[in-house]
């Protein structure tokens, strides 16, 4: 188990809680999109979030931080 510094823990929360919120919001968006370029950038940056989340978990994880689920 690896310990963090109370910021750290802070700063950890805060990054999956913004990642989290960004993916939401672009997801939201998706269906919204007409434009084939912009539903291209949003389904690479819908990607590209999911892929920062699950880094994100397995560090928690790997690290026994605390246990979460996966990205949905």
């Amino acid at each position: 188990m690896r310990d963090l510094t109370p910021v750290e823990m802070s700063s950890l929360r805060e990054l999956l809680t913004m990642e989290t919120t960004g993916l939401i919001s672009m997801k939201t968006m998706q269906p919204l999109i007409s434009d084939d370029k912009l539903k291209t950038a949003c389904n690479a940056g819908i990607q590209a979030g999911e892929g920062r989340i699950r880094a994100i978990q397995q560090f928690i994880q790997e690290n026994g931080i605390m246990s979460i689920g996966g990205v949905q």
